[in-house]
């Protein structure tokens, strides 16, 4: 008789519990995740932070939550489950009344690209397992991943290999902030630009001698054709992630000679972006490249022409790179007519069928080729 006493009330425990939990296990319970960060490089680890709040005076013995994700981000120590290109990331949780939990998770990029948190799935359970409650939030929190520029060994790619010679551009006045040295004075100078301790140890007067100096501005064209005839078809993914890592190694050497920058490509919405010559100006054609798509728009003949014809994009370059999956006839020609007009053109490409004396091909995995007269 106790026995069965017994049963009944174990049994009227569980329907209540059951009851309460199917009701309450989810309500005011908050979930938030972020990035640590707004932005990172491929290849750089950085930490997603998720935080869980039970607000409530029931407990929560078990919750589950599944972050969906892209594929590209890695996360470390969990084995998540992958379908096609989403990422689905498990954590469990175990909360008592009023308490707040957060978990810092490592987060590797192991793709370029503008990834996002799309949703999370939220399943609560009660003590005995019998109730499952579940809901879907929608987080889009995003993350942007900017292209690893190549790593090039050292003496692969000298300054002299990279530029090449060329006439050099200067200013008619020279820079009143570039001091190379002392003169003698001939008579023409003002006088604070008299250099008086180079008069005292000559006994004559001297005035400070001043330099020319110029900026180089390079203009950087990635060509998304596959082949120089027939439809504008674009080049294999692997070749686009490539010439995308070429474009960053470019960027940063040009960054490292506070050279001017800007950045041309015909692929999806017939990207231009110029960019000047600051921290700033860099980041935003990373940022560019992030976005890129395996996309060909216009033949790249047809953007070279349209290029030529406006006469605001390369007019007042110095030096062209170009990212190409082949080298014609027709590019050659452009090279030659950008050369008698002072500028330097400099090709990276794939295209190991190409044979000219012309072109020498310098480094081990830039491949790039340079354009000599």
């Amino acid at each position: 008789m106790e026995i069965f006493a017994i049963l009944i009330i174990a049994g009227i425990v569980i329907v209540l519990e059951r009851m309460i939990f199917a009701r309450y296990v989810l309500s005011n319970l908050t979930y938030t995740v972020r990035f640590s960060t707004d932005e990172a490089v491929e290849g750089d680890t950085f930490e997603i932070v998720e935080e869980i709040v039970n607000d409530k005076r029931l407990p929560v013995p078990w919750v589950k939550t599944e972050l969906s994700t892209s594929r590209w981000l890695e996360f470390s120590g969990t084995q998540a489950a992958r379908a096609s290109d989403t990422r689905f990331v498990p954590s469990v949780f175990s909360l008592r009344p009023k308490q707040k939990c957060t978990r810092t998770r490592q987060v590797t990029a192991l793709k370029r690209g503008n990834f996002m948190l799309e949703s999370v799935s939220i399943v609560g359970s009660d003590l005995l397992g019998l109730v499952s409650v579940s809901r879907a939030l929608n987080i889009n929190k995003s993350i942007r991943i900017l292209p690893s520029p190549y790593e090039t060994g050292e003496g692969e790619m000298s300054q002299e290999e990279l530029y090449g010679e060329i006439t050099a551009r200067r200013f008619i006045c020279d820079d009143p902030f570039l001091i190379s040295g002392a003169r003698e004075y001939t008579g023409r100078e003002p006088m604070n630009r008299i250099h008086w301790n180079g008069t005292a140890r000559c006994a004559r007067l001297m005035v400070f001698n001043n330099d020319y100096t110029t900026q180089n501005r390079a203009a950087i064209i990635m060509n998304m054709q596959k082949k120089p005839i027939g439809d504008p078809h674009p080049i294999i993914v692997g070749d686009t992630e490539t010439y995308i890592k070429a474009t960053a190694f470019l960027i940063n050497m040009l960054a490292a000679h506070s050279a001017e920058a800007s950045f041309y490509c015909n692929g999806s919405g017939g990207i231009h972006e110029t960019g000047g010559s600051d921290k700033e100006d860099y980041m935003k054609l990373l940022r560019v490249l992030s976005d890129i798509r395996n996309e060909c728009e216009i033949d790249f003949r047809d953007f070279l022409e349209q290029m030529e014809l406006s006469k605001i994009y390369l007019h007042d370059r110095t030096d062209i790179f170009i990212i190409t999956a082949y080298i014609d006839d027709y590019l050659l020609g452009f090279a030659r007519m950008m050369r008698r007009r002072g500028k330097n053109v400099i090709f990276y490409c794939n295209d190991d069928s190409v044979n000219d004396n012309r072109i020498i091909r310098i480094g081990r995995i830039s491949r790039f080729y340079f354009m000599n007269d």
